[in-house]
């Protein structure tokens, strides 16, 4: 039983949640982010919760993808690549979700290929793991 495909994944995603947690900090006026960026002027209270979104949809969705790409390396049922297209096509949902919502006021084509592809990775590792058991 090799795990490859977690830690990886766990590492990227992580990444780019500090990211987005930095960015509602630099918007929120953080005296840290003031250490190390310079402050635009005042942001507005839609653009703040629009990254407050961005940042709490990533938190909700990226820990229950981990844990089924964790089981599905566990308990082998699953093949190596299968795995790697569905984590790729779900950290590109994740990804293309928070920059429609962090850094555009309206971009449907992120918004629907974002959702539609977290939906997909999700999916693909549960069907395979229901499918093992049944």
């Amino acid at each position: 039983m090799n795990i490859f495909l977690t830690p990886i994944f766990i590492s990227i995603l992580s990444l780019f949640y500090i990211f987005l947690a930095m960015r509602v900090g630099y918007m929120r006026g953080s005296p840290v982010m003031k250490i190390f960026f310079k402050m635009d002027e005042e942001v507005s209270e839609e653009k703040l919760n629009r990254n407050i979104r961005a940042h709490g949809n990533f938190s909700e969705y990226v820990p229950l993808y981990l844990l089924l790409l964790l089981v599905s390396e566990l308990v082998g049922v699953t093949s190596y690549h299968y795995m790697l297209i569905a984590s790729l096509i779900f950290t590109y949902g994740r990804v293309a979700h928070a920059i429609c919502f962090a850094f555009f006021d309206y971009n449907p084509f992120l918004r629907i290929t974002g959702m539609l592809t977290t939906y997909v990775g999700i999916v693909m590792l549960c069907l395979k793991l229901i499918s093992f058991y049944i």
